[in-house]
């Protein structure tokens, strides 16, 4: 039997942002056997501009669980300065003793780069990502730059210590379904967490992204396609049937936003781990 892997994403935004309940949902998954604990990294979004800072949030629960993987679901990697992003996700998965998952993006919502950022067109978000992708590797892998004259980033003797405990780094997952972030996924990355997409597209695009993966000379085997899956599932028919599909499309990490009602959301871990997990 094929083995998938269940993470919980916590969608910290609005009444989500409460510490008391997500430091609860987050041992829960612990518990209750989820693989991997991942929460959106926004500063805005359109439904509320109240959200938690990711990385912050992510520390405060490695302080309080012991085995999970915590992730982000996904980072826009434009947002913050790349030397600076793989100093807080180095320092987390040194903290937490080699539990730490990177999802990245290109992002997407102006306002919130208007606000804490700088937004710049599609095209260059992208060509950001890449250069934000060497450094980051570079970093985590070898400690130390000398000299980095990119595009969009030129930086002097940055010195990255303490290194990641995971080695080279990180895992590193994409959330992409465009032609060119496939490829630095591919390119770049060790996995991809792709959302809102039928079956047969996921299929096509994991084809899609090991091809890729071979022709850049990586070993696409060990690549983890993920998916993020948005629609809180009510019955257990209803949430084996959607998520075997995927399953049969290569998915091997399915990721749930946990959006249910607040009364309920704590209890549903549980449920969940019965009624769907225990089947896969």
């Amino acid at each position: 039997m094929t083995k998938v892997e269940f993470a919980l994403i916590y969608p910290s935004v609005g009444h989500y942002v409460d510490w008391p309940f997500a430091k609860d949902i987050a041992v829960e998954a612990e518990v209750e056997g989820f693989s991997t604990f991942l929460i959106w990294d926004h500063y805005m979004l359109p439904e509320s501009p109240r959200t938690f800072e990711a990385w912050l949030l992510l520390s405060a629960i490695s302080s309080l669980t012991s085995t999970i993987r915590l992730g982000t679901c996904v980072t826009p990697l434009p947002f913050r300065h790349p030397a600076q992003l793989a100093k807080m996700v180095a320092t987390l998965d040194y903290l937490s003793n080699g539990r730490v998952l990177l999802g990245v993006g290109a992002g997407w919502h102006k306002p919130e780069f208007d606000g804490y950022s700088e937004w710049r067109p599609a095209g260059e978000r992208v060509l950001m990502v890449e250069e934000d992708m060497r450094i980051i590797r570079k970093l985590w892998s070898k400690g130390r730059i000398g000299e980095f004259n990119g595009r969009y980033y030129t930086i002097r003797n940055t010195v990255l210590d303490p290194r990641p405990i995971q080695k080279p780094g990180p895992p590193v997952l994409f959330g992409t379904t465009g032609i060119r972030m496939s490829r630095l996924a591919a390119r770049y990355g060790d996995g991809w967490i792709p959302t809102l997409i039928s079956h047969n597209k996921y299929r096509l695009g994991w084809s899609r992204i090991t091809s890729m993966a071979s022709a850049y000379g990586r070993d696409p085997g060990r690549f983890l396609p993920a998916f993020q899956i948005y629609t809180p599932f009510q019955t257990r028919s209803e949430a084996l049937n959607f998520i075997q599909g995927f399953v049969d499309s290569g998915c091997r990490l399915c990721g749930l936003v946990w959006r249910y009602p607040k009364e309920e959301a704590l209890e549903r871990i549980t449920w969940f781990r019965k009624e769907v997990m225990e089947s896969f």
